[in-house]
């Protein structure tokens, strides 16, 4: 009877403290630890820590340390990374209404897209996420429009573009809307850019001024056109075997740091779009903006893809 009621007590102690043992959440993402999403990353971990008292301690690994933005989110989905940040365009293959964001030329300003982020859209797609694949949608964060640079010309016209090998996302509405503009578009993971520019296995690629920044695109590219072709969210996502393990008082402590996050995230990220353009200049970068009748070409170029 003894032993039955010491079993009994140190069953009881192991499930009431595995959810304090687990803890220390890991949260991964690709981009330098100095990108407005390392930053927000780090501000997260520290609005949860004080928060929860110290219960919840989130440990931030950027630069890529976790796997790949593909990879980490199968290891979310798996339970084996518990948070990370990503674009909305890897979520495409399993949740095909993220392709919203994917839509060329289609935000015109900040606006739009906070409206559809807060809005029932952004809720709708999130449940989606969970729905098929237990993954836990926390916050939308920016990312910013989408700019192109190459290393050969300026591009001013649709007609500049042609025939340049543009790296892209590995996404289908990506690569039919670059084949539309002319381009060749090859798809490659994040990490293989920088030497592939550097290569010149690609003339090209496409991100927002705070990636191209701190990915030291000015070193293998010559020519950045402010094309603002899609804007493309960046999403604080966690795990259904982490989120799961919390107390409803802890999950809800997480939602709330998360949503201060969101907040801090796109203020700084913005406001750095906004700064780096003349450092990027100053680095060597020749800026040119299409005239609105080029942006026109292009977005008509582009009409068959979205229709």
């Amino acid at each position: 009877m003894k032993m039955r009621f010491l079993t009994a007590a140190f069953l009881g102690f192991i499930l009431a403290t595995a959810p304090a043992m687990a803890q220390n959440p890991r949260l991964g993402y690709v981009p330098v630890d100095d990108h407005p999403v390392g930053e927000a990353s780090r501000y997260f971990a520290k609005l949860v820590g004080e928060k929860t008292g110290g219960r919840i301690k989130i440990e931030t690994f950027g630069n890529g340390v976790l796997g790949s933005e593909p990879e980490m989110q199968a290891s979310v989905q798996a339970g084996f990374i518990d948070i990370m940040v990503g674009p909305t365009p890897n979520l495409v293959g399993v949740v095909p209404q993220f392709m919203i964001f994917d839509l060329p030329f289609f935000y015109k300003d900040f606006a739009a897209v906070d409206a559809v982020m807060d809005g029932a859209v952004g809720e709708k797609l999130f449940a989606q996420l969970k729905e098929k694949t237990g993954i836990v949608g926390l916050a939308w964060w920016d990312n910013g429009f989408r700019h192109m640079t190459n290393a050969k010309r300026p591009v001013n016209t649709v007609q500049d573009m042609a025939g340049l090998n543009i790296r892209v996302i590995p996404n289908p509405l990506f690569i039919a809307t670059w084949q539309a503009l002319g381009t060749n578009p090859t798809p490659l993971p994040w990490p293989e850019l920088y030497s592939a520019l550097e290569n010149r296995a690609v003339d090209a690629q496409e991100t927002p001024y705070a990636l191209i920044y701190t990915a030291r695109f000015y070193e293998v590219q010559s020519h950045l056109a402010k094309t603002g072709h899609v804007y493309t969210p960046f999403v604080l996502l966690a795990s259904r075997k982490w989120f799961g393990s919390l107390s409803d008082k802890d999950k809800a402590l997480v939602m709330e740091a998360a949503k201060e996050s969101a907040a801090f995230q796109r203020g700084l990220s913005r406001k750095a779009a906004e700064q780096l353009e003349g450092e990027l200049q100053a680095k060597g970068f020749k800026i040119t903006r299409p005239t609105p009748e080029a942006m026109t070409a292009m977005t008509e170029r582009v009409a068959p893809v979205v229709a």
